[in-house]
């Protein structure tokens, strides 16, 4: 019951940087693993630029054709914590605004993943991760509890 009132009493309303140097420093850690291994591997000269101009590649066209996070917002408090999400997503067309359904939330110490369904625009799966630093002190506080209380109730 504590549970309920608690999740009824919540309102997310959040904006989401865009950047994160959590992300980046992620990403810094794998990408130096990543040359570490190639490095152990002794491959030919050409093997190394081929791997260069893929790997380039893969991440130009994720970078451009993923959508970034810029607004979540919980659906009204009289409405189930599970549907009616909005979402104000950036895309290649823009920025515009997602309806979307909840399907779980992962919490870890500095990163928070969603998993929702899109409803609109046009229905699709979409996991969101919403590092520590791309939110305030209080989102983030809104945001966790949010997650222990709905993983809380899944399992």
């Amino acid at each position: 019951m504590l549970t309920m009132t608690l999740l009824s009493s919540l309102r997310i309303d959040a904006p989401i940087q865009p950047a994160s140097r959590i992300r980046l420093m992620f990403y810094l850690l794998l990408a130096s693993a990543l040359l570490i291994l190639a490095a152990l591997a002794s491959l030919a000269l050409w093997q190394y630029v081929l791997i260069l101009i893929v790997s380039a590649a893969a991440l130009s066209y994720l970078a451009l054709s993923r959508p970034i996070l810029l607004h979540l917002s919980q659906p009204p408090l009289n409405k189930s914590i599970y549907q009616h999400w909005q979402l104000l997503m950036r895309s290649s067309r823009g920025d515009n605004l997602w309806q979307a359904e909840l399907i779980a939330i992962s919490s870890y110490s500095w990163v928070i993943c969603f998993k929702f369904i899109v409803k609109e625009p046009y229905q699709r799966p979409l996991a969101v991760a919403i590092f520590r630093d791309q939110v305030s002190a209080e989102q983030w506080r809104k945001l966790s509890i949010l997650a222990n209380s709905v993983s809380a109730k899944t399992t």
